[in-house]
């Protein structure tokens, strides 16, 4: 028998370095589209918890679990702790039937954790996230991807049933939103134009929301849209 030759070809060292080259170029071209929407989903994660916190704590006085809450925002070099805090109905009625509610309207919303009534110190807030580990009606995150407008220091806001007694502390007084924003070596802070629309100061400045609220404890979120050649830009409704 003739035994058939068969022609068996390998593969060259040239095919190998082509094989290589293309998979280099290609992994090229989607590296930076895997990467911005990882970070683009790492952010807007963030952004989700930080408004499920607000969501949470206000939903506690729509039940009537507490009556009087807060939001505490901790702005640190390298990221920002929220805290939510809650106030029952029996510290709230003795509060506003007291001296001290009338004649520190500005200390209403403070986050110190005790208050001197004239008989010594008590409670201010009953539940606070974080220490009170038992309490699910409370809660407190760390957001390390995301940066903020705000100054380094304690923030807070607070609400009521009704919003009668709706209020703030330092950098969130009179505000009705917390910007966020992508947090880079460029951008430590996120720079919000002080002019209409009141959107970023820097075209640069990547992923910027804002949760906003309302002083019934309404809670949406934003996210800044670049303006183009044809739109202007323009916070857009999320959620």
């Amino acid at each position: 028998m003739h035994q058939l030759e068969k022609n068996i070809k390998g593969v060259t060292l040239l095919e190998i370095l082509v094989v290589i080259a293309i998979i280099g170029v290609i992994s090229g071209f989607s590296y930076p589209s895997i990467s911005d929407w990882r970070s683009s989903r790492v952010i807007k994660d963030e952004v989700q918890k930080a408004a499920s916190l607000f969501q949470n704590i206000i939903a506690q006085v729509q039940r009537g679990q507490y009556s009087y809450v807060q939001v505490e925002v901790s702005v640190l070099p390298r990221s920002i702790v929220l805290t939510s805090k809650g106030m029952q109905t029996s510290s709230f009625s003795s509060l506003i039937n007291s001296d001290w509610w009338s004649d520190n309207r500005d200390l209403r919303c403070q986050t110190e954790d005790t208050v001197n009534l004239g008989d010594g110190d008590i409670d201010y807030w009953n539940h606070i996230g974080g220490d009170d580990l038992d309490r699910v009606e409370v809660s407190r995150i760390t957001l390390t991807k995301a940066t903020t407008d705000l100054a380094d220091g304690i923030h807070a806001i607070c609400f009521s049933k009704t919003g009668k007694y709706h209020s703030g502390e330092n950098g969130l007084d009179g505000e009705i939103y917390l910007t966020l924003c992508k947090r880079t070596a460029t951008f430590p802070k996120c720079s919000i134009s002080g002019t209409s629309p009141f959107g970023p100061a820097d075209e640069d400045l990547e992923l910027v929301h804002q949760v906003n609220w309302s002083r019934f404890g309404e809670i949406t979120v934003d996210k800044w849209r670049n303006p183009t050649a044809t739109k202007a830009g323009a916070w857009v409704l999320q959620y």
